[in-house]
């Protein structure tokens, strides 16, 4: 069975699941708006998907994905990147949720491309989507060369990745309308990282300046 294939199969175990007899969540919000308290700023990578990462069911998360789970800063009459923007401003402002995560993973190919040059400014044309957007985090790459220039690129890339999902954090604060919920105390801003092949989940704690692990090791 190709793909494709598998993908309907999968759409009939959510029928049977969502919409048969006892389909009370999706009954419960058909008739009514969204109102998800969380949105989560995620990876476009298929293995970090983050409603099933957080077990989450329907209505309970406002999901943007993009490579790299990159969250660009805000510029005054500039609307290069609209799409995270209006997404976060419809969070932000309509929906009022109360968390913005930024969810970044390990093994991230957007941030390995950026830490291999792809996002050079002398590299890129005007048509290159992948390193015009990468190019967003280049502040995390440029602090993982100063900082730790000898050290191997797996390790930079990982590191890249940390950095990057702070870089995203501090960009969210540049938008006014995000700055002014966080200032009243309305939003709170997470930054996680999912270790793929642990599948352990660590979030940034800002009085130690470090990241933990969200919960305790299994066993």
């Amino acid at each position: 069975m190709d793909a494709y294939d598998l993908l309907i199969d999968g759409y009939r175990a959510f029928r049977k699941r969502y919409l048969g007899d006892a389909a009370e969540d999706w009954r419960h919000w058909a008739g009514k708006p969204q109102a998800p308290r969380i949105m989560v700023i995620g990876c476009s990578d298929s293995r970090v998907n983050p409603a099933i990462l957080t077990h989450a069911g329907l209505g309970d998360l406002f999901v943007v994905n993009n490579i790299a789970n990159i969250v660009p800063a805000f510029a005054e009459g500039r609307h290069t990147h609209r799409s995270v923007g209006a997404a976060l401003q419809y969070a932000v402002t309509v929906l009022k949720v109360e968390h913005v995560i930024v969810m970044g993973h390990s093994s991230c190919g957007g941030v390995r491309a950026l830490m291999s040059g792809i996002g050079d400014i002398d590299e890129a044309t005007q048509d290159d989507y992948v390193a015009g957007w990468i190019r967003e985090l280049e502040p995390a790459r440029a602090a993982v060369l100063a900082d730790m220039p000898d050290v191997p690129f797996e390790e930079q890339c990982q590191v890249c990745e940390l950095e990057g999902v702070l870089v995203s954090i501090g960009n969210l604060l540049t938008y006014p309308f995000v700055r002014a919920a966080f200032d009243e105390g309305r939003l709170s801003l997470h930054a996680w990282y999912f270790m793929i092949e642990s599948g352990d989940m660590l979030s940034y704690d800002y009085e130690k300046g470090e990241y933990c692990r969200l919960i305790r090791p299994l066993g």
